[in-house]
């Protein structure tokens, strides 16, 4: 009797978000083995930009406040795409 079987690997990839007031972009990191791998690596991540005087955080996002860009990082399986995803969106002026 054969024994037929297969291993399921899931890997993450760190996606970071780049927006600046004339671009948005995404970049991914992938290969990373687990989640905690990749939430681990996003720390370290932000933990490198706390040098900076001009940097503002909030959650997993970092603001810096003299050229006003933002790089926010996201923890996803590595076969989600947030380029794919429709973009949020934008709230609404109220007209006068």
């Amino acid at each position: 009797m054969k024994k037929c079987g297969f291993v399921l690997v899931l890997l993450w990839t760190l996606w970071t978000r780049t927006q600046t007031a004339t671009s948005d972009t995404w970049a991914p990191a992938p290969g990373l083995p687990s989640q905690e791998k990749c939430q681990a690596s996003m720390k370290d991540k932000l933990d490198l930009w706390r040098q900076f005087k001009d940097a503002k955080f909030e959650g997993n996002s970092v603001t810096f406040t003299s050229n006003n860009s933002t790089m926010t990082y996201v923890c996803l399986p590595e076969a989600d795409d947030p380029r794919k995803a429709p973009p949020p969106e934008k709230p609404r002026k109220p007209q006068k």
